[in-house]
């Protein structure tokens, strides 16, 4: 997509508990649903793909896949649950905020976005089977952008405005179970909602009349990913190897078009069911090492295969994306009661570098970050307060392209409650 003379205009709108947990519930459905990003590429394919890791994998650099789910769960993978102890009952609760900055060659803004990220319950069923629920944000879409078209077979010229807002959100189920020992298989199952909203403003001319064409879809779904884990014991570390897949999936959803003239009466409509939002199918693999007590070390790799994939009035080349993460959390001292806070607290250090699916002007559109986050205890060094920072660059000011520079700071809970205990009377 050429971007010629281009002004770019972009807005963003912000978008021990068991007794609370249905409410906190609503309010997250609620605010997933707000406009979550400024970036100008979620125009493209389903917007802006999110991370799908908690406050924890977020101050590791994404990374995750081969860590089971011990005292905070890790959803990077679906086999992960089997790490739950049985007694255990873990929530999460994670919010953040974005500030971003945007420049081309001649050209500069600033946005800043937020909410509430993400709330999951994790439990084991029984000995070998394990699970996990919650809400979590898929994709965000949030845009304007002015752009100068030319009016077909002339020199005139006029002015479209393209808004976008909305986003993919996910309520899923998860289910693992734990084959053999040290060996476990899940399985995740998604119901993907939200609306997706696109829109083109074209401004008047004297050969141009003034129009508006709306884009809408009504997104319900289901979307299915799979995880392996296999954990063994080398000397003093153990070492974990972590897999998971997605196959390609088409999401359904009611789309209608709309178009309104200048007295903003409709001048013609269409609507019926599609299935042309595609989600190409993807790969990850990572590999874990931990000295329990001292350190968690964990890499990443991830291919989604976008190449071949088309949208609708989208003229640009999808590629494959690739993404490498790697994290390490660290604990300095031996953590003890007696100690000073600090001192068992977990320190957490990332980095990660990914190319999208997006081909623009010849140019693969990345994005490198580094991220530190902190695990603070709450109580018993069990439940814990998770705070991450992390600053990145994505995209190019090269070929009239735009630059992204961010820093996001993500806030999380991960509590750990006993429910499950038989209580004896004497």
């Amino acid at each position: 997509m050429g971007y010629k003379n281009t002004i770019y205009i972009v807005y963003a709108l912000p978008g021990c508990m068991r007794q609370v947990y249905f409410v906190i519930f609503f309010v997250a459905v609620t605010a997933a649903s707000g406009q979550n990003t400024i970036s100008p590429y979620s125009i493209f394919g389903p917007g802006e793909i999110q991370n799908q890791g908690f406050t924890t994998n977020q101050a590791m650099g994404g990374a995750g896949i081969s860590l089971n789910s011990g005292n905070a769960l890790n959803r990077l993978n679906p086999a992960s649950c089997t790490g739950i102890d049985s007694l255990h009952v873990i929530s999460e609760i994670g919010a953040g905020a974005k500030f971003s900055g945007l420049s081309t060659s001649s050209h500069s803004e600033t946005g800043f976005s937020g909410s509430l990220k993400y709330l999951a319950l994790g439990f084991r069923y029984s000995g070998r089977f394990a699970g996990s629920i919650g809400v979590a944000p898929f994709s965000h879409i949030g845009y304007s952008i002015e752009k100068e078209n030319y009016v077909e077979g002339t020199n005139a010229v006029y002015i479209a405005e393209y808004v976008g807002s909305g986003g993919i959100n996910q309520f899923y189920f998860t289910n693992a179970f734990e084959v053999a020992r040290n060996l476990s298989v899940g399985v995740n199952t998604s119901f993907m909602f939200g609306s997706l909203m696109q829109e083109e403003k074209i401004s008047p001319t004297d050969i141009v009349p003034q129009m508006q064409i709306t884009r809408m879809d009504y997104l319900k779904s289901i979307y299915f990913d799979y995880g392996l884990q296999y954990m063994c014991r080398l000397k003093k570390l153990d070492v974990s190897f972590g897999a998971t897949y997605s196959h390609q999936q088409k999401l359904k959803s009611k789309h209608i078009v709309t178009v309104t003239n200048e007295s903003y009466s409709t001048v013609g409509s269409d609507e019926y069911n599609s299935n042309h939002l595609i989600i190409p199918q993807k790969f990850g693999f990572g590999i874990g090492l931990e000295n329990k007590g001292r350190y968690v070390a964990a890499f990443d790799y991830e291919l989604q295969q976008w190449s071949g994939v088309e949208y609708p009035i989208q003229y640009n080349d999808f590629v494959n994306s690739h993404s490498f993460s790697f994290g390490i959390q660290v604990n300095p001292w031996e953590q003890r009661v007696i100690n000073k806070s600090f001192k068992n607290w977990d320190y957490r250090f990332g980095v990660n570098y990914k190319t999208s699916y997006l081909k623009i002007g010849g140019r693969v559109i990345d994005d490198k970050s580094i991220s530190l986050g902190l695990g603070i205890p709450l109580s018993g060094n069990v439940s814990k307060m998770n705070l991450t920072f992390k600053a990145g660059i994505a995209g190019t000011t090269d070929n009239n392209l735009i630059l992204e520079k961010y820093a996001l700071l993500q806030l999380g809970f991960s509590l750990n409650e006993f429910w499950f205990i038989r209580r004896r009377y004497d």
